[in-house]
C-alpha cells in the first residue's frame, strides 16, 4: 500500500496544544537521541536511542515499551539510514510495521511487513490502545530551539555524533522548508506536486522523481556542481529553479525533490489542443520567445532535447487579474498579438537538465520511446549530438503550432515515424498550409534539415526574416 503523506493535515489544534505543552529542554542528553515522540494526550514522552536498530513493543526485552492491550511484543521496528550529499550528512528513521494490530502513520493504516521512512511532524498511532504521537527528529528540536547558536544557518546545522565525536554538519530536508500541496501532473519520470516555502509563503512547483538507487559520494558530488550550474540559470523564459533535496525513500533509494518557479496558466499544448491550431502572427511572438530562452540555454552548454509543446510553459496576464483602475490605464498595452482577454504571455521553457536525476540512459531511452519531437541524430544514439537538436525539435513544435498536427506520424505510414524521421520525410499539407507566408515554411525548413550541419543553430533562426518586421 502506498503511504500519502499529509503532513499540513495531520496535527489538529488539539495536538499542538498537547504537543506544544510537553517542549523539552534541550539538555546533553539529546545527543544521544535521533528522535522523540509526543503524546497528543498527555502520556509521558517516548524518547528514541540513537543506534542503528531499534524495536518499539509491549516485551521489556524491546529498547522502547509501548502500553495498551492490543500492542505487540515487538509491535515495531526503526532502522537508521545515513543520507550523505558533499559532506553533509543527515539521519532518518525507517519504521517497519512487525505488529499485529497495525501502524497508522498520518492517519493510514501500514501494511503488515511495509515500511516507510519517518519525517519530523508525522503521526504515529501504534494499534487501537498503544497512544497517539507526533514524531520529531532531535536535529529539528535543536534547530528550532532559540538557544541554539546563532551561527547555524537553516540549512546546515553542526551536531556532534554521541559514540564518535566527530562534528557533523546536517543538511535540512524537504519537510523542514516546505508543505506539501496538491498534486499538479505526473509523467515518466515523476510526480509534480504544489509546496509552499514553510519561511516565505512562497508557492512552488516540487517535481518528486521517483525512488533511484543511491549514489556514491562521487556521484553526488558531480549532481552537485551540475545542479549549481541550473540553480544559476536566470532568464525570463526559462523556469527558475529554486533547490533539490535528496530524500531517503528505503535502506537502499532516495527520492529527489527539485523545487521550480510555479507557472500557472498551463502548456502550449492545451492551447493549440484548445484552438486546433495557432495563429501565425501569435506563434512569432511565442516563438521568438522559445528561441531567446534557448539562446540563453546554448550560450551556458545546456542541452535542453525535450523541447515539445508540454514542456513549454505559459504565464499569461489577463485583464481580469488586474483591478478596474489599472485596467483602464492598461486598455491599449497589451504586449503581443495575443488573445483579447490576455495583457501578457510569458513563454516559460521547461524540463530542461531532466538526465541529470534520471540517468542519461533511461532519458534516451525514453525519448526515443516517444520521438515525434526527437531529432534524427538522437534516434541514431549518436553521442556526439549538439545543441542543433535543439533547432529539430523547434522545426517540429512551429509546424505543430501552425497546423495542429506534427509533421512525422505513424499516421501518415508507411514509412513508420522513426523512418520519416531519419529521411525528413515530411510535406505542408494543404489547406493547412495554405494561408502560411512562404518565409515562415522556409524557417521550418531551415529547421528540420536531417543533416545537423546543414541545420540552423538558435542564432540563425533569431536572425531569420521572419522574425524581423
Amino acid at each position: 500500500m502506498s503511504l500519502i503523506r499529509k503532513r499540513e493535515l495531520v496535527i489538529n489544534d488539539e495536538d499542538t496544544h498537547q504537543v506544544k505543552r510537553q517542549a523539552t529542554t534541550i539538555t546533553s542528553t539529546t545527543a544521544k537521541l535521533i528522535a522523540k515522540l509526543y503524546s497528543t494526550r498527555g502520556a509521558p514522552t517516548i524518547n528514541i536511542p540513537n543506534q542503528s536498530t531499534c524495536f518499539l513493543g509491549r516485551s521489556k526485552a524491546c529498547d522502547v515499551n509501548l502500553q495498551g492491550a492490543d500492542v505487540s511484543s515487538k509491535h515495531c521496528q526503526l532502522d537508521r539510514i545515513t543520507s550523505e550529499s558533499q559532506d553533509k550528512t543527515r539521519e532518518y528513521l525507517q519504521l517497519t510495521d512487525l505488529s499485529s494490530n497495525g501502524v497508522y502513520v498520518n492517519g493510514e493504516k501500514m501494511d503488515r511487513g511495509s515500511s516507510v521512512v519517518l519525517k519530523t511532524g508525522d503521526k504515529l498511532q501504534f494499534a487501537k490502545t498503544g497512544g497517539i504521537y507526533i514524531f520529531r527528529y532531535t536535529f529539528d528540536i535543536i534547530n528550532n530551539d532559540p538557544s541554539a547558536s546563532s551561527s547555524s544557518s537553516p540549512q546546515e546545522v553542526p551536531s556532534v555524533d554521541a559514540s564518535s565525536g566527530v562534528k557533523k554538519s546536517f543538511k535540512s530536508s524537504f519537510f523542514d522548508d516546505y508543505i506539501l500541496g496538491k498534486q499538479l501532473g505526473t509523467g515518466h519520470y515523476a510526480i509534480v506536486r504544489e509546496a509552499k516555502n514553510k519561511q516565505t509563503g512562497q508557492t512552488v512547483a516540487v517535481k518528486i522523481f521517483h525512488p533511484n538507487k543511491t549514489n556514491s559520494a562521487a556521484q553526488d558530488a558531480k549532481l552537485q556542481q551540475e545542479m549549481n550550474l541550473l540553480l544559476s540559470i536566470n532568464h525570463p523564459n526559462i523556469v527558475q529553479f529554486v533547490g533539490h533535496y535528496i530524500e531517503p525513500n528505503s535502506k537502499n533509494s532516495v527520492n529527489t525533490y527539485l523545487v521550480l518557479e510555479k507557472v500557472n496558466n498551463g502548456e502550449l499544448f492545451q492551447r493549440i489542443v484548445n484552438k486546433q491550431r495557432l495563429r501565425s502572427d501569435e506563434t512569432r511572438a511565442i516563438f521568438k520567445q522559445l528561441l531567446s530562452g534557448l539562446k540563453y540555454l546554448h550560450d551556458n552548454n545546456i542541452i535542453h532535447r525535450d523541447i515539445k509543446p508540454e514542456n513549454i510553459l505559459l504565464d499569461i496576464t489577463r485583464r481580469s487579474d488586474i483591478s478596474h483602475g489599472q485596467q483602464n490605464q492598461l486598455e491599449e498595452k497589451q504586449t503581443g498579438p495575443w488573445d483579447p482577454d490576455e495583457l501578457d504571455l510569458r513563454v516559460k521553457i521547461a524540463d530542461f537538465g531532466l538526465a541529470k536525476f534520471i540517468g542519461e540512459l533511461k532519458f534516451t531511452n525514453t525519448l526515443c520511446g516517444t520521438p515525434a519531437y526527437v531529432a534524427p541524430e538522437i534516434l541514431k544514439y549518436d553521442r556526439n549530438y549538439s545543441t542543433k537538436v535543439d533547432l529539430w525539435s523547434s522545426g517540429v513544435l512551429l509546424y505543430v503550432c501552425l497546423s495542429g498536427f506534427p509533421p512525422f506520424s505513424d499516421e501518415l505510414a508507411p514509412p513508420n515515424m522513426k523512418e520519416q524521421i531519419l529521411s525528413g520525410k515530411y510535406a505542408f499539407y494543404s489547406p493547412y498550409f495554405d494561408e502560411v507566408d512562404d518565409v515562415v515554411l522556409d524557417l521550418i525548413t531551415k529547421l528540420l534539415k536531417v543533416d545537423p550541419e546543414e541545420r540552423f543553430d538558435v542564432e540563425q533562426a533569431l536572425n531569420h526574416e521572419w522574425f524581423q518586421d
